[in-house]
């Protein structure tokens, strides 16, 4: 009788091995032999995570288009939770490509919103392509992540904080020139306090509604479609937003922004009615082909990196196309995560830290109902929630 001994060896660990090995060649700076590594690894693991390191590795080494392809590979792998996007923007700002850089930061901005460096990447590109709204937009993210209070932090805050303190000064003229009529005066004042605090709901809506009694539609359409960027919930905005449409010809916004108001005036018998009534006019004036104009100029505000008018359009078409939803809904929920990621966050974080509470590991809740306090206003429900369950551990 004839036995054979089949001896098995266990390579299991080899490239855990490998994987440590070449992590410790990058944090010392042998990037060269980390990589050789990281290659070897691609013959078995082909995933995100290593097609990343890879291309830190060629980034660390200044071959750029190497880098530039690897990262590329591991973002169609994983298109949201991605580090790559920090380094493609990156890769695209020193290629002088502005509009795709502050794509892929806002991309790294939609799953990893308190990285300061991010919030500041975003902040001057836009400031550099003369969008001042984003740009504050995100100086203002940047100010409340930072951790490093460096000197740059310190002109950055007391910049802002002297712009917000002239813009204030302006708006209250504005007013006082609405309260004389004077809707000229108010309009110059305004755009100084503009220029000065792009970001103030009360600044853009005053503009929005002078320029609207002013008879200039268009003007009044963008300020109004900005305050409506800070406040979607706004009755008033909406209202004067679906004035300047009708005023101009524009049936179709006037109609989304009408089916917009709807859900908030539910419980108003007689503004529902009004609403209602509105829509129903409105509802005659386009056919199954009015959501191309919405589409197009969707695709136009996208390419540009304006984000918030982008999603705007984009929920348009969804009003007025239904069954369009499978094309667009990707876009509008990238969108939403690119301009709030933090609502998602908060709502996640909340939950997961709950169960943690519920099941009484308390540490680790933490965690959670810290970020939620980080992420949420401090008059918030959630900032509420979370700040009385955080426990002593």
């Amino acid at each position: 009788m004839v036995s054979s001994d089949y001896y098995i060896v266990d390579n299991s660990n080899m490239e855990e091995k490998k994987l440590e090995a070449a992590k410790n060649h990058y944090m010392t700076g042998n990037y060269q032999a980390a990589l050789n590594l990281y290659l070897s690894l691609l013959n078995s693991d082909i995933s995100y995570k290593l097609y990343h390191r890879i291309g830190k590795c060629y980034y660390k080494m200044g071959d750029i288009k190497n880098a530039q392809d690897y990262f590329q590979k591991s973002v169609k792998l994983e298109s949201e939770e991605n580090s790559s996007y920090i380094y493609l923007g990156n890769i695209a700002y020193k290629n002088e490509d502005l509009k795709k850089a502050i794509y892929y930061w806002a991309c790294a901005f939609a799953y990893k919103p308190e990285d300061e460096n991010i919030c500041l990447n975003l902040a001057t590109s836009y400031f550099s392509c003369g969008m001042k709204f984003q740009s504050v937009f995100y100086y203002e993210k940047y100010l409340k992540y930072a951790q490093n209070r460096s000197d740059s932090y310190k002109v950055i805050k007391q910049s802002l904080s002297e712009y917000s303190k002239i813009g204030s000064e302006f708006l209250q003229k504005a007013k006082l020139s609405i309260s004389r009529k004077d809707n000229r005066g108010a309009i110059e004042f305004l755009t100084f306090a503009y220029k000065n605090l792009p970001t103030s709901y009360e600044i853009n809506y005053l503009l929005g509604t002078t320029y609207l009694a002013e008879n200039d539609n268009m003007r009044a359409m963008i300020y109004l479609k900005q305050a409506l960027c800070m406040n979607e919930k706004s009755l008033d905005v909406l209202h004067s937003l679906a004035s300047a449409f009708i005023n101009v010809g524009d049936y179709t916004s006037a109609y989304c922004t009408m089916r917009r108001l709807l859900p908030l005036v539910i419980h108003n018998q007689e503004e529902y009615l009004k609403t209602m009534k509105v829509i129903k006019e409105l509802d005659a004036s386009f056919d199954d082909y009015s959501y191309i104009g919405h589409k197009e100029w969707g695709d136009k505000y996208f390419e540009e990196n304006n984000f918030h008018f982008a999603l705007m359009e984009y929920e348009n078409c969804l009003t007025l196309k239904n069954e369009m939803t499978d094309e667009l809904e990707s876009k509008v929920r990238k969108l939403k995560r690119f301009i709030n990621p933090e609502k998602m966050l908060v709502q996640s974080s909340l939950d997961t830290g709950s169960k943690y509470y519920i099941e009484g590991n308390y540490k680790t809740a933490n965690k959670y109902f810290t970020k939620v306090m980080l992420f949420s206003e401090p008059d918030s429900q959630e900032y509420r929630l979370a700040k009385s369950r955080v426990s002593n551990v």
